[in-house]
């Protein structure tokens, strides 16, 4: 009983802790480049940094700049 109860907290703090290392991104959107390379977008996709397209031009988070000069460059 007493592993029963020791395995169910671990995976309670693993879980736990997965969750609390993922990044929201709430910066205000600011132009990142234009859409001429469409790779940019399926590799901001890939690391979860949301992006929105206005005009031919991708807009990522504020906050999200270095994850996606990271991922992308």
């Amino acid at each position: 009983m007493k592993k029963v109860l020791v395995f169910i907290l671990c995976a309670f703090f693993l879980l736990a802790a997965l969750s609390a290392c993922q990044k929201e991104y709430t910066g205000e959107y600011t132009e990142w480049g234009e859409k001429t390379n469409s790779n940019a977008t399926e590799l901001l996709e890939n690391h979860d940094i949301p992006y929105e397209i206005r005009n031919e031009i991708i807009y990522i988070p504020e906050d999200a700049f270095d994850a996606a000069i990271y991922c992308c460059s």
